[in-house]
């Protein structure tokens, strides 16, 4: 747990400098460091550090800097490191997406999980079509070694621009397994490129929840960033706040 509290006060102690004349300017590379736990037990949360490459320059001051990868629809490849101490697990992951000229894209993922002297290896892809500059329907497959259970499904987004706030990020989704259909629905708010409130459902055949969510983007300079988010699930069974602080740069 001391570890974990000295690295979120440097979060903090970064994402406190104020930010002075930020530019919004373009960039390709995107690098990020964030951390997610809960409120009743705030030392035990998940790290996330994340590299992503865009083959063409993304712009920043459009649209909301959370979904400026997402909007831009431009072929990428990342790579992803998770750490979670309670359960002594770890994972390491790469990804990426070609967009053709004619809108579809094609995305593919591979993650190793280590947990305790355990470990396996998951893969996926993913097929889908840009219909218009800001919504995308898709259908993707994952499976993976010793057991993991393969899983198919849906993705539908939409982002929707708004002339006196800056506009609703929509989505939705369902994936099968054996054991299970889950179905998902979200809608985020932006009120502006940096603040956004949201709400979320989802359904399986053993339970459903709610959520209710906000997010905040802070820009630092013109190439650091800061984003800090607060969730609740809308049910008696599930304690405590989410919340979640990061630190992303982008070049």
């Amino acid at each position: 747990m001391r570890k974990s509290t000295t690295a979120i006060a440097i979060l903090l102690g970064l994402s406190s400098t104020s930010a002075v004349a930020v530019q919004d300017k373009n960039y390709q590379h995107e690098a990020s460091l964030s951390y997610t736990t809960n409120s009743e037990e705030v030392g035990d949360g998940l790290w996330n550090a994340n590299y992503r490459y865009y083959f063409k320059s993304v712009e920043q001051g459009k649209t909301p800097y959370a979904l400026n990868g997402v909007l831009a629809q431009e072929s990428n490849v990342g790579a992803s490191y998770q750490n979670f101490d309670p359960t002594d697990s770890n994972s390491y992951g790469v990804d990426g997406v070609f967009v053709f000229d004619s809108n579809w894209f094609v995305g593919a993922n591979y993650q190793k999980v280590d947990v305790g002297f355990y470990d396996f290896k998951t893969y996926g892809a993913e097929v889908g079509y840009y219909f218009n500059d800001t919504s995308s329907v898709s259908a993707f497959y994952q499976d993976g070694d010793d057991n993991f259970v393969e899983t198919y499904g849906l993705k539908l987004r939409s982002y929707l621009a708004l002339q006196s706030t800056a506009g609703i990020d929509l989505n939705a989704q369902w994936a099968h397994n054996d054991f299970d259909d889950v179905f998902s629905v979200g809608a985020d708010w932006y009120i502006s490129n940096a603040w956004s409130v949201g709400v979320g459902y989802v359904n399986s055949d053993n339970d459903d929840a709610f959520d209710v969510r906000t997010a905040y983007w802070l820009r630092i300079t013109d190439g650091i960033s800061a984003n800090f988010n607060v969730s609740k699930v809308l049910d008696s069974d599930y304690d405590g706040v989410g919340l979640g602080l990061g630190i992303v740069g982008r070049f």
